[in-house]
């Protein structure tokens, strides 16, 4: 029953989300052009590699240390430590943007748009990392409560403001960029205090504790890296090969087949920790529990999948301006590849409790150079439909390859159905 509420909440949440993006998609399909929806999803891919290149992935530490029997004193030293990299790398960043942005901005089909854009991405890119960092925690502690209202707050402020700055002030992509600046400045400072509440900011700075961290995101980095290749590069080649509009309208698409994250990552919310907990107590009954929700999982997959499916072809009907019909033929290989993504996250969680993180680092090297190819090659065979299929061809083979260390880290009872069956979850 624990684990039904805490689902439930966090697929609560997701749903509500999704379905107040729902709302806004339509709005945005009828105040957009599918060209400057496409300028919009760029600047989103742009701001999601910034992340990872900002924190340089160390604060993923935290999550695992969270769990490691550290005392309050020697956990807030490691939190204050780490909080010096994405001051310094922002500052790296905005410097760079000053000096180049101007210069490159055409490469990244962003004609005629100012260096002041390159400070909001790195801006909302810095706050987007202490935003996630307060969720994580909430999540840590199982205060899905507390999650709840804080995600359907942040999410209500930023789609008012959204719907005020595009349809209200007419300010068109540009209004939804600033509603995300604003949103994420806003619950940054709310996350500061959060963090200064639970004592782990205290202004204590350890150079080998900044080294840790560092070291143990580093291999990170290049899986981020792997993940922006996979989830964002594809609109930069629809833009460069096929079309901006054509873009715009992968992006639609798109972004309804990502939707199947909403369970998914409802799930992983309440996964993570169950993981965590287990891995440090490995039992023989924690293994069958690990491999009973695995199979749950699988089973959640086959249903969202045709669910979708099914529930696409209305949406674009009856909600969805005609401009942007055609981006239905994307949803269904979307929607297969984030299933795959999130069989590979299922498997993630061995790799970096055993802090083997520098496989993650050459898988993400092996997933750029494949996605990159994949892209190049089935947009030139099939077209915009191709990066679909390479969506959803790259996550498949990621979630075998760690599937396969998984499994050497930890041999767990996969076939032992009988116990498997009558094993409790909590």
């Amino acid at each position: 029953m624990k684990f039904l509420k805490q689902l439930s909440l966090y697929t609560l949440v997701g749903v509500l989300a999704a379905g107040i993006n729902f709302f806004v998609m339509p709005v945005l399909s009828h105040y957009l052009s599918p060209s400057d929806y496409g300028t919009l999803s760029l600047f989103n891919s742009y701001i999601t590699i910034l992340i990872p290149l900002i924190s340089l992935s160390a604060n993923s530490l935290l999550n695992v240390e969270y769990f490691k029997g550290k005392s309050k004193d020697e956990f807030s030293r490691l939190f204050s430590s780490i909080q010096v990299i994405p001051f310094f790398t922002s500052a790296i960043l905005a410097i760079l943007s000053w000096q180049f942005f101007t210069q490159v901005n055409n490469e990244m089909e962003l004609q005629n748009v100012g260096k002041n854009w390159g400070y909001i991405m790195i801006a909302i890119a810095f706050f987007t990392i202490y935003c996630d960092q307060f969720s994580v925690f909430l999540i840590l502690g199982k205060k899905a409560g507390q999650f709840t209202l804080y995600s359907l707050f942040k999410l209500c402020i930023e789609i008012s403001l959204t719907l005020y700055f595009v349809i209200v002030k007419g300010w068109e992509w540009e209004g939804r960029i600033y509603s995300s600046l604003i949103t994420t400045g806003i619950f940054f400072c709310v996350s500061l205090v959060y963090f200064h509440k639970q004592g782990f900011i205290n202004g204590v700075i350890r150079i080998q504790l900044l080294k840790e961290g560092l070291f143990f995101g580093a291999p990170l980095i290049l899986h981020e890296l792997g993940k922006f290749v996979v989830n964002q590069s594809d609109r930069l080649f629809i833009a460069k090969m096929v079309s901006l509009s054509e873009a715009g309208i992968y992006n639609i698409g798109y972004t309804i087949g990502s939707m199947v994250m909403i369970i998914i990552n409802a799930f992983f919310n309440y996964y993570s920790p169950f993981l965590m907990e287990r891995l440090s107590n490995l039992t023989d009954d924690n293994k069958l529990q690990i491999v009973k929700m695995s199979y749950l999982y699988a089973l959640g997959c086959i249903v969202i999948l045709v669910g979708i499916q099914l529930f696409s072809s209305l949406f674009f009907r009856w909600f969805i301006d005609g401009r942007y019909v055609t981006g239905n033929r994307y949803v269904f290989w979307v929607a297969l590849g984030y299933c795959f993504w999130g069989t590979y996250m299922l498997f993630t969680g061995f790799v970096t409790f055993y802090k083997r993180t520098k496989v993650l680092g050459w898988l993400a090297l092996f997933n750029i150079f494949t996605n990159l190819g994949f892209n190049y090659w089935f947009i030139g065979l099939f077209g915009a439909i191709g990066a679909a299929y390479a969506t959803a061809l790259s996550f498949l083979l990621l979630c075998l390859i760690v599937g396969y260390k998984a499994n050497q880290l930890v041999a767990l009872p996969w076939f032992s159905f009988q116990k498997i069956k009558i094993t409790r979850l909590v």
